[in-house]
């Protein structure tokens, strides 16, 4: 439980920046449809979420620091995977009306099990 906690400021960050430049990536995209690659891509790095969004990815390292100070690499690692990875695909669904297939269930399924075996030896 004391892991979840350190870890939670950590994949919040995480999510918050996955969620944040997906939603402004999609918005940006649609109403400059016609820009070039590169122009297109200093649309995206000047955009003031994305910006926001980085910076919430940036702050997820220095939290992260603060993980695996206290607890073994090994552990908390497949552990950050596993429920950021449950997180995103959930809040993709519910936010941007992703599909949430039954093949996608399965995986996140596998991926936790991988995780508590992981995180039992």
């Amino acid at each position: 439980m004391k892991l979840l906690l350190t870890l939670a400021p950590t994949i919040c960050l995480v999510v918050f920046g996955q969620l944040v430049t997906r939603w402004r990536v999609v918005a940006l995209h649609a109403t400059n449809q016609s820009e070039s690659g590169l122009s297109r891509l200093w649309t995206y790095i000047t955009d003031p979420w994305i910006v926001v969004a980085y910076a919430g990815v940036f702050a997820s390292s220095l939290t992260w620091m603060f993980v695996i100070e206290r607890f073994p690499l090994s552990l908390a690692f497949p552990l950050h995977v596993g429920l950021t990875v449950l997180t995103v695909t959930v809040a993709s669904a519910l936010l941007f009306n992703e599909a949430l297939t039954p093949q996608r269930i399965l995986a996140i399924a596998l991926i936790l099990t991988g995780v508590v075996v992981a995180t039992r030896s």
